[in-house]
């Protein structure tokens, strides 16, 4: 167990588990049926090229290999020991592994912190051994592991049995690394992805995670230049403050971390003073950080897959115009609508490429796009033509192929030509099959590179995912952090900022707020106002009314001595023990479009700063994005254009377009305050924040800090 959040473990700690020259599998068992004798047999069948020496006191000999009384008793060095014993004697036989030189340990015993809280202790020992002892310890409740370059099988998983699967074409750094703290489930993506002919590198199986987590896996296996994406499956990650560290590594060399995230309950959020604070959430925050960070988050199996099998089989696209060619007319167009659907353009095509396609395209064809290309011209070969004339043309982007695969003589006459436009990795190609694939067709499409899909949408969100990613390494590359920011710093005693007392740390930051006076008396109030243009809002200040408008602490569109002495007495006189610091005149704002902006510190991942519509309704609402802190402005103007609501700051035939550059300034000059305070700050809010129109900025009409400590006062 390490000591501290975000403190990966060093990379030669994991080449012992993941690439062992020695293996060690104590409790062993001469029953190859067994889940003891699984893990001796499989190894054997693999084809492990070091020794292995099974433990097991009461056998001398174990599935043909002499058997040892103890680990001590090898006398030869081991990299790797595979404990597969009752849970209370792991600990013991751990300590003796730790005596003997053993660099690295994969638990399988079950029975620790899954059991209940009686056996978290003994769980917590394990990590302690680990620390104190200098030992890599996968699991406990592991399934073990497989490493298909270093003929590793180290698991008892009957889903690494996959004899008869077809076999990718070798492409270097496109293989698929599986790490899951669910041992069923990531050999059931290796099963189920072997089946339809995706490369896998390796699968770690990390079970309870008492030492090595799944960062420390995704860590060390990016530096394996055979690896080009991960499937991760977990439902909490330990350490989760590392995250944003590792996939900005992965983002560097461009390998996509695909993640099913388990367990999307909302009972970890707090409660909250601030409209921003009670909308965060352990989801909001995984959210947030996915998106920020390009992580894609898929919801089952076949989408961990069908986007898995893009990666490892295309290059990313240049764009989101995608060319179709079918065999199908009705099918050609519904999967045109389907990418549509996903964001992507279905362009005619131009008139020197239709003219091509009309050689070998029959009258009662199609040649705009989709291209239909009949099965009379697919006989003739015209399936490989149109193929090739979308594949060369410059308004695709991407080709999607569609056809049935229920028999293999098309697939397997044309094998060859695919695999030619295949391997110049240009755009991507996959090809969605309307009719079951029979095996035959699949391993001539597989022989060929190239992937094949059975559902519109998972050929569509597999195209979506690979123009995302592609995106989102672009606006990694530009965004840049603002550079002449003034950023305040926050009290270090607990605190409740009211909006006179949080104004000027905005003010540093460039958020500008509607002129206003803070004053003690009625009369003070009136001449306030009429210093004032136009009427004004009379608002209590007070840390103890952060919803001061639900309390009647807020008096709007006042006008006139009597009206400004009445709001004055309204605002003063609220119910319950309250001591105000005094009540602010404000101007009155002209109106413009209302949104919310904000911060909200997460215990995993730090400050993360919001932006949405706001207003009274906007915990009814709730269309508001989240971002890690800190970020610039093109991420922040991206932020803003996720909103469900966005196409309302592109103005229309009545509005004219909304100043979304201040927007984007407001939101990263937020980041680096909160990235700044960030030991210190726990919420922030300015709603409603108005934003007018193109180049004429925007106003925080309300502001509310919360500070570290406030909630326990």
């Amino acid at each position: 167990m390490r000591s501290g959040p975000g403190l990966l473990v060093p990379v030669d700690k994991l080449q012992h588990i993941l690439a062992p020259r020695s293996i060690a599998i104590i409790g062993a068992s001469p029953d190859a049926e067994k889940i003891r004798g699984r893990i001796v047999a499989a190894p054997l069948a693999g084809g492990f090229n070091g020794p292995i020496y099974p433990v097991n006191p009461g056998h001398e000999e174990i599935q043909g290999l002499k058997a040892y009384p103890s680990i001590g008793a090898i006398g030869a060095p081991v990299d790797l020991a595979m404990i597969a014993i009752p849970a209370e004697r792991v600990t013991g036989v751990l300590e003796e592994c730790a005596d003997a030189g053993v660099k690295g340990a994969v638990i399988l015993s079950s029975g620790f912190a899954e059991s209940g809280a009686a056996a978290v202790a003994l769980q917590d020992r394990i990590g302690e051994i680990a620390t104190a002892r200098g030992i890599a310890v996968c699991g406990p409740n592991s399934v073990g592991l497989l490493n298909r370059d270093a003929k590793l099988n180290a698991t008892f998983s009957p889903g690494a049995k996959v004899a008869g699967a077809p076999r990718a074409p070798h492409r270097p750094g496109k293989s698929v690394a599986v790490i899951s703290q669910s041992g069923g489930l990531g050999f059931a993506i290796y099963n189920r992805g072997m089946r339809r002919g995706i490369a896998f590198s390796h699968v770690v199986s990390t079970g309870n995670e008492a030492d090595l987590g799944v960062l420390d896996f995704v860590d060390y296996l990016l530096g394996d230049s055979e690896v080009g994406a991960f499937i991760i499956l977990a439902e909490q990650i330990r350490h989760a403050s590392s995250l944003l560290e590792v996939a900005d590594k992965a983002a560097a060399l461009g390998k996509p971390l695909i993640i099913a995230k388990l367990g999307r309950s909302e009972a970890a959020k707090r409660g909250a003073l601030s409209h921003t604070g009670s909308m965060t959430g352990a989801e909001f925050a995984y959210d947030a950080v996915f998106r920020h960070a390009g992580i894609i988050r898929a919801d089952d199996q076949d989408e961990l897959l069908d986007i898995a099998a893009a990666f490892t089989s295309c290059p990313l696209p240049k764009g989101r115009d995608i060319g179709i060619v079918t065999i199908s007319g009705g099918v050609g167009v519904w999967l045109a609508d389907v990418c549509e659907k996903h964001g992507f353009n279905v362009p005619e095509l131009g008139k020197s490429v239709q003219d091509e396609l009309r050689r070998f395209i029959p009258d009662y064809g199609g040649v705009s796009n989709p291209v239909d290309i009949t099965a009379q011209a697919m006989e003739q070969g015209g399936n490989i033509g149109a193929i090739e004339l979308l594949y060369n043309s410059p308004q695709t982007d991407a080709v999607a192929v569609v056809a049935s695969m229920a028999e293999a003589t098309m697939v397997a006459a044309e094998k060859g030509e695919l695999a030619r436009i295949q391997a110049r990795q240009e755009k991507p190609m996959l090809y969605y099959s309307y009719t079951i694939p029979s095996e035959a067709a699949l391993s001539h499409l597989v022989d060929a590179g190239v992937q094949c899909y059975t559902s519109l949408q998972g050929c569509a969100q597999a195209l979506k995912s690979l123009a995302d990613y592609s995106g989102f390494l672009e606006l990694r590359a530009a965004d840049q952090l603002p550079q002449n920011v003034e950023v305040a710093t926050l009290p270090a005693a607990p605190a409740v900022l009211t909006e006179w007392s949080a104004a000027p740390h905005l003010a540093k930051l460039g958020i500008a707020m509607p002129e206003a006076r803070l004053v003690q008396s009625a009369e003070e109030a009136i001449a306030a106002a009429e210093g004032l243009a136009g009427p004004v809002a009379l608002k209590a200040q007070s840390p103890q009314l952060p919803h001061k408008a639900v309390a009647g602490g807020v008096v709007l569109g006042v006008e006139g001595e009597w009206a400004v002495r009445r709001a004055y007495e309204q605002v003063t006189t609220l119910p319950g023990d309250i001591t105000l610091d005094g009540v602010l005149v404000q101007s009155m704002a002209a109106k413009g479009i209302e949104m919310i902006a904000g911060i909200a510190r997460d215990d995993a991942f730090g400050p993360l700063v919001m932006v949405g519509f706001g207003g009274s309704e906007v915990e009814v609402e709730r269309d508001v994005a989240w971002a890690p802190a800190p970020f610039g402005e093109r991420r922040a103007e991206g932020l803003i254009r996720s909103l469900r609501g966005a196409a309302r700051l592109n103005g229309s035939a009545r509005a004219q377009p909304a100043d979304i550059d201040a927007l984007a300034r407001l939101l990263a000059a937020l980041s680096l305050f909160a990235q700044h305070n960030r030991d210190s700050i726990v919420e922030l809010d300015l709603n409603p924040l108005v934003v007018y129109q193109e180049g004429q900025g925007l106003l925080a009409l309300d502001a509310l800090i919360v500070t570290e400590g406030t909630k326990n006062l």
